[in-house]
C-alpha cells in the first residue's frame, strides 16, 4: 500500500501547513485586517482532510492512533468555534486554546508519516563498559 503511505504524507503536510495559515487567518480576522470568513472555510477543509486522513490510516492500518487523535482535537475545535460565535464566547476562548492542540497532533502526524519507524538499537558505548550494580569493573 504505497499509495496510502504517501497519501498520509501528503495529508499530514498539507493540514500543518493549514494549521498553521489558521493562525495567519484568526490574527487577521480579529486585528480587523480581514473577516473570519476564510479562517472559518479553512477549518471546515482542515475537518475534511482529518477525517480522509482518518479513513486512510484505518485502510492501511498505519498511523490510526495519531489520525484518530488528530480527527478527535479537531471535531472539538470546529465545535469550540461554532459554539463560541454562536452562543458562548468562552467557547470561543477555549477554541483558540484548543488550536495549541490541533497544532501538535498535526505536527505529531506529519512527524509520524514522514521520518520512519526507527529500530531501538544499543548505542556503541565508545570503549567504555557500562557498570552494572553490585558487579566489580
Amino acid at each position: 500500500m504505497a499509495w496510502a503511505r504517501t497519501t498520509q504524507r501528503v495529508l499530514a503536510a498539507l493540514i500543518a501547513v493549514g494549521v498553521a495559515a489558521q493562525f495567519f487567518l484568526a490574527g487577521a480576522g480579529a486585528f480587523g485586517a480581514t473577516s473570519f470568513a476564510a479562517h472559518r472555510a479553512l477549518g471546515w477543509v482542515l475537518l475534511l482532510l482529518a477525517g480522509v486522513a482518518f479513513l486512510i490510516a484505518l485502510a492501511a492500518l498505519k498511523l490510526v492512533r495519531h489520525s484518530a487523535a488528530l480527527l478527535l482535537v479537531v471535531v472539538v475545535q470546529v465545535i469550540l468555534g461554532v459554539l463560541g460565535t454562536g452562543t458562548q464566547p468562552w467557547f470561543g476562548a477555549l477554541h483558540s486554546l484548543n488550536a495549541l492542540a490541533v497544532m501538535a497532533a498535526a505536527g505529531t502526524l506529519a512527524r509520524r508519516a514522514w521520518v520512519p519507524a526507527r529500530r531501538c538499537v544499543d548505542p556503541p558505548s565508545g570503549g567504555l563498559r557500562a557498570r552494572r550494580p553490585g558487579i566489580p569493573s
